[in-house]
C-alpha cells in the first residue's frame, strides 16, 4: 500500500468498514432524496408562491390605479361640488312640469315691478327643441314706457326663479299717448323633460 506523505494508515475491522459503507450509502440516498424533494416537491411549492407573488403584484398595480383615480377625484372635489350646486340652481329654475301658475306669478311680479300694464297673456303651443327640455311660449300684450320696457326685458332674461327668454318683440306708438308704447312680446319658459 502506498501512503502519501502526511496520511496516517487506518486499520479498520470488517464491521467498521461495513458500517462506513452503510453510512455512505445512507448519506448518498439522503442526498438524492433532498435533491429529488427540491426538484419535484419544493420547486412546485416555489412555483406556486412565485405565481401568487405575481398575482399579488398585478392586484397591487390595479389597486394603485384605482387609488390614483380616487386621488384625482378628490382633487376635483371642489369643482364637482361647484357643478353640483350649479345643477341644483338650474333644476330650481327649470321645473319638470309646465307650472303655468308659477310662470304667470313670476311674469306678473315682473310686470308690476317695472310698472308695465298687462293687457293680455296667452299661452302658445309647446315645442320640444331637444330631448332635455320643452319650450313653453307665451304671447304678452302690454303698455309701458321705454325705460320700463328695458327693465322688463332685463328682469325676464335674468330671472332668478326660472329660465325665460324673449323670442320676439314688437313696439309701436300711439298718437293719443306718445310716451306710452304698446308692445307685443313672445316669451318662452322651459320645462325639463325627465
Amino acid at each position: 500500500m502506498h501512503y502519501r506523505k502526511g496520511m496516517v494508515p487506518i486499520n479498520m475491522s470488517d464491521k467498521q468498514k461495513t458500517l462506513l459503507l452503510l453510512t455512505a450509502f445512507v448519506g448518498c440516498v439522503g442526498l438524492i432524496l433532498v435533491v429529488y424533494f427540491h426538484f419535484m416537491v419544493g420547486r412546485g411549492i416555489i412555483n406556486r408562491h412565485e405565481r401568487r407573488i405575481e398575482d399579488a403584484k398585478e392586484e397591487m398595480a390595479d389597486l394603485e390605479k384605482e387609488l390614483a383615480q380616487i386621488k384625482d377625484l378628490l382633487s376635483q372635489k371642489g369643482e364637482i361640488e361647484k357643478q353640483a350646486e350649479m345643477i341644483r340652481k338650474v333644476t330650481r329654475r327649470l321645473p319638470s312640469s309646465p307650472d303655468a301658475p308659477g310662470f304667470l306669478n313670476t311674469l306678473i311680479m315682473t310686470l308690476r315691478t317695472t310698472g308695465i300694464i298687462q293687457e293680455e297673456v296667452k299661452p302658445e303651443s309647446t315645442s320640444d327643441e331637444s330631448r332635455l327640455y320643452t319650450e313653453i311660449p307665451y304671447k304678452v300684450k302690454a303698455l309701458g314706457h321705454y325705460h320700463a320696457f328695458g327693465q322688463f326685458l332685463t328682469l325676464i332674461e335674468q330671472n332668478p326663479e326660472r329660465f325665460m327668454r324673449v323670442k320676439n318683440m314688437t313696439i309701436s306708438n300711439t298718437e293719443l299717448r306718445p310716451s306710452i308704447h304698446p308692445f307685443d312680446i313672445e316669451i318662452a319658459t322651459f320645462m325639463f323633460n325627465n
